[in-house]
């Protein structure tokens, strides 16, 4: 039952991935090994246990009840802004587009998004027009399947990996080009070539950058959160040192191999 199906297949997938079990664990996973969504129907296993959540308690009761009252706190947070209690619950769903949303209501700078007049029939976008596409719709002998393009791995001994998500379930295929592909991308970012450099393994959007500039950060320590097939998993970092470049933000798309971070130990 979702989200169950999504947690236990995304596990799996990384797992394969790093060609052993648990080596990364998503927040999810560890959340439900620790008794965030309620009591588990078998035995857990407490070496994993352990491995996930460390010397965190486990969570023996109704999560819900440990929730503290929010309410009041977001209305003091959001003010003048909130007409409403809809408006309230606007902006504890979604923080930052929801402030967003609600100031620019205020300052009644708040537009529609421009709609793009729909192509003619026949007409193909043209190199340096409006973009690549990356999300598609095909049919294969009758049967229709949706593909997202969530990332492109590295080149090498002339084929390239692409990352693609069909029906909402990941894949990664390998091709070989008969011709040289030119990429429209906007990352500059280097790749991973030393310890230091802390780097993913899947393609995916950054949630949270836990370091600055000039942090001490201990190995194994979680310096990144990113989102990937709807879960989110934690970075750690390689080696003990100090943070001495950021090349990531919140909201930035990453590929695996490339250098988010870099520590000096």
């Amino acid at each position: 039952v979702t989200p169950t199906s999504q947690i236990v297949g995304t596990q799996a997938f990384f797992n394969v991935l790093a060609g052993e079990r648990y080596k990364t664990i998503t927040n999810e996973v560890k959340l439900y090994l620790q008794g965030g969504y309620g009591k588990a129907p078998g035995v857990v296993n407490e070496q994993l246990r352990r491995q996930a959540i460390g010397s965190e308690e486990v969570i023996d009761v109704r999560p819900a009840d440990l929730l503290k009252p929010e309410m009041t706190k977001l209305r003091a947070d959001i003010g003048a802004l909130a007409r409403c209690e809809e408006d309230v619950l606007t902006f504890a769903m979604f923080p930052d587009i929801g402030r967003k949303f609600l100031e620019e209501r205020e300052a009644g700078t708040l537009a529609p998004e421009a709609l793009l007049p729909i192509p003619e029939a026949g007409a193909v976008s043209a190199p340096g027009g409006e973009g690549v596409p990356t999300e598609f719709v095909i049919d294969v002998h009758g049967e229709t399947y949706r593909v997202d393009i969530t990332g492109v791995g590295v080149k090498a001994e002339g084929k390239r990996h692409f990352y693609l998500s069909i029906d909402g379930m990941p894949e990664e295929v390998v091709f070989e080009p008969l011709n040289e592909f030119v990429s429209g991308g906007s990352s500059k970012r280097k790749q991973a070539s030393a310890p230091g450099h802390v780097s993913t393994t899947m393609p995916g959007n950054i949630v949270d950058v836990l370091v600055k500039e000039g942090d001490t950060v201990k190995a194994g320590q979680a310096v990144l959160i990113t989102e990937a097939m709807k879960m989110e998993t934690e970075v750690q970092a390689a080696i003990a040192g100090k943070v001495v470049a950021i090349h990531v933000g919140k909201g930035d798309r990453v590929t695996p191999g490339e250098i988010l971070i870099e520590i000096e130990g």
